[in-house]
């Protein structure tokens, strides 16, 4: 038997988390580890490092949202980039974002295929109907740069004058 893909998730919401958490575990497909502070999260992800955090980690995916109380800098996405670009011998993890907070530059920030490289950035009240699709496409189709670019692509779209 196969062990199944691990996914992180962090909010500071409890039941934002277990929503994300019980839709995953309805596909079957994913083993989810729930952290509802930042410490957990961090703790998590440096458990699933391999090679001393000089390769890539073992988490499969990390869906996070925003901490309102910290700074874009200080966002749990960006430290693990920080930490990620340490080693030119690992790969970045695929992240999806999902929150309530809408301020284009921080989905700028996020998406961004330099800095956030997010693969997606979903709307915290309808994700339901495309989350456990971006996670397939993003595991077992290997496709979390090619769904950045896209949503990349359709921000910067979006965002043009008329």
């Amino acid at each position: 038997m196969a062990l199944k893909p691990v996914i992180l998730l962090h909010d500071l919401d409890n039941r934002m988390v277990d929503r994300w958490a019980r839709l995953i575990g309805e596909s079957g497909r994913y083993a989810t580890i729930n952290t509802y502070n930042e410490t957990h999260a961090r703790e998590a992800i440096r458990q699933y490092n391999r090679g001393f955090g000089l390769l890539t980690n073992r988490l499969a995916c990390l869906i996070t949202g925003w901490n309102s109380h910290r700074r874009p800098a200080e966002q749990l996405l960006f430290r693990l980039r920080r930490e990620e670009r340490r080693s030119p011998l690992r790969r970045p993890t695929p992240v999806i974002v999902i929150t309530e907070d809408h301020r284009r530059d921080l989905k700028t920030e996020a998406l961004d295929p330099e800095h956030g490289r997010a693969s997606a950035y979903l709307d915290a009240d309808d994700f339901e109907n495309t989350l456990v699709n971006l996670l397939d496409r993003i595991v077992f189709e290997q496709g979390a740069a090619e769904l950045n670019s896209i949503a990349y692509a359709r921000l910067r779209r979006d965002s043009r004058p008329v």
